[in-house]
């Protein structure tokens, strides 16, 4: 089967993505007043102190504080735009197998959390969403079932989740081998592609993300703890190649169960297991590492 064939073949098993994000916005102002007395003549420099001391007064140098907090609180969340970087090798496996030797990433979900990484923690089982990513690369889920993007909208607003979304075929920028023969349209994206997104974002904020590794049965790309916002620049890094634990692994480029040979997305039997590192996984197959996979950018508004 050809590269170009096999990708149409893996977008009509997988269907269409969704893209979808939450953002919560708040603010605060404050306000202050002082006030003075009168008196009678014996009682003036009473008076007059008073209305000294209520020019003094504190409390509306707070207020104006508060507001300036406010508005640096503000300024300081900005558009970050994200790159997600196919740079591994066109002839990593052989020519034979259904990507033509190519290592190729799908489009993705992604949070913006404060707190623990809320797509898996290591060493404990994936979420029905993020089986549906890890093993078919679509993070809507499979049919009838909640996909990766749906969990984390539902998580918005508590567990430390600020914002969720995805990343879809229509973020695609570059892909020098779409097989639609233009440029956004393509998922997964071949080596030499690439997505970008934009997220609203603080300092102090994480982002976490997925994307599945094709060819795999559950191989996925991500950050282990969230990448922090910001320093920009190369966080490639914070990322590492994982095994959702849904599907038992078989060689790269082989079998029916694997994306994209696989019939239906569900194709494969259930592992059971849990989400760990692929470098922990011994199975004696060939992985390449995750810097030879993907290179992962952040470019706040305004950055070079």
């Amino acid at each position: 089967m050809s590269d170009d064939s096999s990708r149409r073949r893996f977008l009509a098993v997988v269907g269409s993505t969704t893209i979808a994000a939450l953002a919560g916005c708040s603010g605060a102002d404050g306000d202050g007043d002082g006030g003075g007395g009168t008196g009678t003549e014996s009682e003036s420099m009473d008076t007059e102190m008073t209305e000294t001391d209520a020019m003094t007064e504190p409390e509306p140098m707070d207020d104006g504080m508060t507001d300036t907090d406010t508005m640096d609180e503000e300024l300081a969340s900005v558009t970050v735009t994200v790159r997600v970087e196919n740079v591994a090798p066109t002839d990593f496996y052989g020519a034979e197998t259904p990507t033509g030797g190519a290592i190729w990433l799908t489009p993705g979900a992604f949070a913006i959390h404060t707190d623990e990484n809320p797509l898996f923690t290591e060493g404990e089982a994936a979420s029905t969403g993020l089986e549906a990513l890890a093993e078919a690369g679509t993070p809507t889920g499979f049919e009838n079932e909640p996909g990766l993007l749906g969990e984390l909208q539902q998580q918005a607003g508590r567990m430390g989740v600020v914002a969720a979304g995805a990343y879809t075929p229509d973020d695609t920028v570059a892909d020098p081998a779409d097989p639609m023969g233009e440029v956004p349209g393509a998922p997964p994206i071949a080596p030499g592609g690439a997505l970008e997104f934009d997220i609203e974002a603080a300092p102090g904020q994480r982002l976490s993300f997925a994307s599945m590794f094709v060819p795999s049965n559950d191989v996925f790309v991500a950050p282990a703890l969230g990448v922090e916002l910001w320093p920009d620049g190369d966080v490639t890094e914070r990322v590492d190649l994982w095994d959702a634990g849904t599907e038992p692994n078989t060689p790269p480029g082989e079998g029916p169960d694997q994306a994209p040979a696989q019939d239906t997305p569900t194709q494969g039997a259930d592992e059971n297991g849990v989400v760990r590192r692929l470098a922990d996984v011994d199975d004696s197959y060939e992985y390449p590492a995750a810097s030879d996979v993907v290179r992962v950018t952040l470019t706040p508004d305004g950055g070079v």
